[in-house]
């Protein structure tokens, strides 16, 4: 028997949720009182009157008629700051967000004094702008929940991560990855520099905690496109600031391997399984990395311990019988293997992993049955893949591929989801149509957990 060579189940980091609604509390000073102050007249007291009246009705013909007026003002008398001012606020009630930051620039550089009144506006703006590209993007309208977001950064720019993490998040789910890192390094910019230092504790509390997985998805990304100097880069700034951090050095670890620099990476990971106690996920990212590097024996070592601890996560097992596979380690990988056969019995590379253990202990009769097996399943499925939320929970994708069963035959799959101690933290039933002999079908299982999913295994509870 030929050995064939299977792709390992990769270690996928938790992905960076949608943030919520957005409200006050960035902070920041005021200007002085040098320039030319406001001055009022007939035009600017019906400017305000009209704002009023539109900011309380919330009516768009009122800011049109506010602009008008303030616009008049400002062909009255063109260093009269207030004039810019409340065009500026007319302009964010109409939806235009280039002229209102012009306009608002413009009364700012005519009366630094100001600052903190624009300031207000601007913020109320982008929370406005932030809040209203909810629910497009919770009911997958990316297109306008991006313009939202863009639009909010315009009015008030570099000011709050918050909008620019979400702008990533959808950048990158709509393919737009280089657009997806220059975002995310926008927001680290902002939470990294003296902004947070301006902001109320609550605030600088939240933006701190968001570090690490803007930093650890932008590095995703950067390795993902292969420009890995920027993406082991961006770990090590991390780790300065957060020195002996066990996720970001075995994932610094894992892109050194990518960049092709095993014996960095296996360094770090030789240091973190004889070191420090890691947790499941950080013992899942080692193996891989260790994997990637070709040490299979610690590779294994590392899937071993999650397995142990949680018997029922597939992908640990799945990769801890690929690891003693490619070692050669026959004896220990059969009793995996068949462990992987219980938990991912409808996919055929769990019977050639089997039965080519098997084969290389000469038991070739079993080898035998084990492939028939194979070659007898009514379907397959096939590229399952846990994609674990921040927030928790998490969701199973993956295909069905109809063998041998008649189409439109419902076929119902259990998904299972264990989380950080092996536990299940609950169950999903999806239901996937067959479609014609040879075609494959997509399926999801998403389940909402306050616990993110770390694992999960199916089971066919019909037709069996």
């Amino acid at each position: 028997m030929n050995r064939s060579r299977f792709g390992l189940s990769l270690a996928v980091a938790a992905a960076l949720t949608l943030s919520g609604c957005a409200s006050g509390g960035g902070g920041g000073g005021g200007g002085g009182e040098e320039g030319n102050p406001p001055r009022e007249n007939d035009d600017t007291r019906s400017a305000e009157l009209f704002l009023t009246q539109a900011e309380t009705l919330g009516d768009p013909a009122r800011f049109q008629d506010a602009l008008g007026a303030a616009m008049a003002a400002i062909m009255e008398d063109s260093t009269n700051s207030l004039g810019y001012f409340q065009a500026g606020r007319a302009q964010i009630g109409l939806g235009d967000h280039v002229a209102a930051d012009t306009l608002l620039e413009m009364a700012m550089e005519l009366y630094p004094a100001y600052e903190q009144d624009v300031r207000i506006q601007r913020e109320s703006a982008w929370i406005a702008l932030f809040n209203m590209a909810i629910d497009p993007l919770d009911t997958g309208d990316s297109d306008a929940g991006i313009g939202y977001l863009e639009a909010a950064e315009v009015i008030f720019p570099g000011q709050r991560p918050e909008a620019l993490i979400n702008l990533a998040v959808t950048y990158n789910q709509v393919g737009r990855v280089e657009d997806a890192i220059e975002a995310f390094g926008r927001a680290l910019a902002i939470i990294r520099g003296p902004r947070m230092q301006e902001a109320d504790s609550v605030t600088a509390a939240s933006w701190a905690e968001s570090e690490m997985n803007v930093s650890f998805n932008r590095a995703m990304l950067l390795s993902q496109v292969e420009r890995y100097d920027e993406a082991i880069a961006e770990y090590e700034v991390f780790l300065e600031g957060n020195p002996g951090d066990v996720s970001a050095l075995s994932s610094l670890a894992s892109v050194l391997s990518e960049a092709g620099m095993a014996d960095s990476a296996q360094a770090i990971y030789d240091n973190l399984l004889s070191g420090a106690e890691l947790g499941m996920r950080e013992l899942f990212n080692v193996g891989v990395g260790l994997y990637g590097a070709h040490v299979y024996d610690r590779a294994a070592e590392a899937f071993r311990q999650v397995a142990e601890v949680a018997p029922e996560n597939r992908d640990a097992v799945f990769n801890l019988a690929q690891s003693l596979y490619e070692s050669g380690n026959w004896d220990e990988l059969i009793p995996v293997a068949r462990e992987l056969v219980e938990l991912d019995g409808y996919n055929p590379d769990s019977y050639t992993i089997l039965a080519q253990g098997l084969v290389e202990t000469d038991q070739s009769q079993e080898a035998v049955q084990v492939l028939q097996t194979r070659e007898g399943l009514a379907f397959r499925i096939e590229d399952s893949s846990l994609a674990p939320r921040t927030s928790g929970g998490g969701a199973v994708s993956g295909q069905l591929v109809n063998n041998t069963l008649n189409p439109g035959t419902v076929v119902t799959i259990r998904v299972h989801f264990n989380g950080e101690d092996g536990a299940e933290i609950g169950a999903i039933d999806i239901r996937v149509t067959a479609p014609e002999q040879g075609a494959a079908e997509l399926f999801r299982a998403d389940l909402t957990s306050e616990e993110s999913a770390l694992g999960y295994y199916y089971e066919v509870v019909s037709p069996r």
